[in-house]
């Protein structure tokens, strides 16, 4: 299983998407207050206070959605068409992932009056998205091996 290509892959997902779990993606610096906000999965929080200005609750579910869609998809390796099923929703939810964590960071920013800047886990979801096309290009080879070994039978 862990030495196909593809494998290495989705486990880079996983272990990207796991960052995202426990870091922040961007930084939130209020104009008037100067008070620091973070975004991560588990919310909008200030360094200072205990509350969140508000949840994100589509974001932290979408990420958590992607990350056992990918260790769903890790295991499946007998079942490579169900795997290349999952990888294409999986590269279509990490796109909107990426789309939805922008939104966030600049609506919190327009919200609390705040300068945003994007942390390195920003990207996460994009390189993510590029590693698990670069595993359904080693699935679609594998499938595609396999029916050829068949056609010779």
């Amino acid at each position: 299983m862990i030495q196909r290509i593809q494998s290495l892959f989705l486990l880079q997902v996983i272990i990207l998407l796991g960052f995202m779990v426990f870091f922040p993606v961007s930084e939130l610096i209020s104009t008037s207050t100067e008070i620091v906000y973070k975004l991560g999965f588990t919310g909008i929080k200030a360094e200072t206070e205990i509350n969140a200005p508000f949840s994100i609750v589509p974001y932290s579910l979408l990420v958590a959605l992607c990350l056992s869609i990918a260790v769903v998809t890790l295991f499946l390796f007998k079942k490579r068409m169900l795997q290349i099923r999952l990888t294409i929703f999986n590269i279509v939810l990490l796109v909107g992932l990426q789309g939805l964590a922008f939104y966030y960071t600049n609506a919190a920013g327009n919200e609390l009056d705040a300068s945003y800047s994007f942390t390195i886990l920003f990207v996460a979801p994009i390189v993510s998205a590029i590693l698990s096309y670069l595993a359904l290009r080693g699935i679609s080879k594998d499938e595609a091996l396999i029916r050829s070994l068949n056609r010779l039978r």
